[in-house]
């Protein structure tokens, strides 16, 4: 999981993008992995980690702005460590999302800016006008591998299987 989350950082900052070639192997390697060490139901409870983890985040996906890669990594996250895992390392990406958003729209004096922004957008894509909510804002994308990294690490620490 560390590797894998390396690798989508350095990519994410160098090209903005996390590829499938990272994501989908890992997951199936995690997949693998929880039956082989616990049989049915450890490859079970990865792939529940899996797809709770992609359903939350491709449903919240409109709301934050998380594109495809960022989902498949925290799906990967999900199918490496298991469901109770996962869902802390989402809780903690979520936090850690929020707190490097803010980070870079006061780095950037973007503020101000950056919330009217994000409430235009919101109006539009509430009236049925699909929007990224990215679009104009002085921030542009966030690579939020990173917040995810720091999510599924705080979580590895704590030892997140509570």
């Amino acid at each position: 999981m560390l590797a894998m989350l390396a690798v989508a950082v350095v990519t994410d900052l160098r090209t903005g993008k996390i590829y499938n070639k990272l994501t989908v192997p890992c997951a199936a390697a995690g997949v693998a992995f929880g039956g082989i060490t616990a049989g049915l139901a450890g490859a079970a409870d990865r792939m529940l980690g899996a797809a709770v983890v992609l359903g939350a985040v491709l449903l919240l996906s409109a709301l934050v702005g998380l594109g495809g890669g960022d989902a498949k990594l925290l799906m990967a996250v999900g199918a490496l460590k298991g469901f109770h895992f996962a869902i802390w390392a989402m809780l903690l990406t979520g936090v850690f999302g929020g707190v490097l958003a803010v980070v870079m729209m006061v780095r950037r004096r973007a503020v101000k800016r950056t919330a009217l922004n994000m409430i235009t957008n919101m109006l539009s894509n509430a009236g049925g006008v699909p929007t990224d909510l990215s679009a104009g804002s002085p921030l542009g994308k966030i690579p939020y591998s990173i917040a995810i990294a720091l999510g599924s690490l705080t979580a590895l620490v704590l030892g997140a299987r509570w």
